[in-house]
């Protein structure tokens, strides 16, 4: 339940501000993240995927509702049984990587990415070279944060977040 409420407060709390254009299409995209983000809150996460998706689907670069889906789908995956997670696992990987590429800055995003890179096995798409690649890029953007994902990495999985 821990990780599911740091994955919430990651979503929310990283969120970048939305543009306060008053045309009819902003206000409609305001509305429906503002909803999503509500339900995420709640840890609902079926609907606001739905809604993250259509977001994604009308803005493809915008890095704020990429990174909202993909870090709903891994709250989403987080509490599943392990057995039913696994099918939606390449799903949640594609939409990690597809916002990394938008932006590699984000610290909350790359935390996200080395836990799953650490927890999903190599087969389905996670591993430890690629955790490996995304400590570098954390020391890049912090030292700090850097020491203490190689801390992480080095120590997996005796370490939990």
């Amino acid at each position: 339940m821990e990780k599911i409420k740091y994955s919430i407060a990651l979503i929310l709390i990283t969120s970048s501000i939305l543009s306060q254009s008053n045309d009819g299409i902003s206000i409609k995209l305001i509305k429906m993240e503002k909803i999503a983000d509500s339900l995420v809150e709640l840890c609902e996460f079926e609907k606001p995927v739905e809604l993250y998706k259509e977001l994604v689907n009308l803005k493809p670069d915008n890095f704020n509702y990429n990174y909202k889906l993909a870090a709903t789908l891994a709250a989403k995956i987080e509490i599943m049984p392990r057995i039913r997670a696994a099918a939606y696992v390449p799903e949640m990987l594609s939409q990690l990587e597809r916002t990394y590429k938008l932006d590699n800055s984000s610290l909350s995003l790359n935390w996200i990415m080395l836990q799953v890179y650490l927890e999903v096995p190599r087969f389905l798409g996670g591993g430890k070279r690629k955790a490996r690649r995304i400590v570098e890029n954390i020391s890049n953007i912090s030292e700090d944060e850097g020491k203490k994902a190689q801390n992480v990495y080095e120590n997996f999985p005796n370490i939990k977040y």
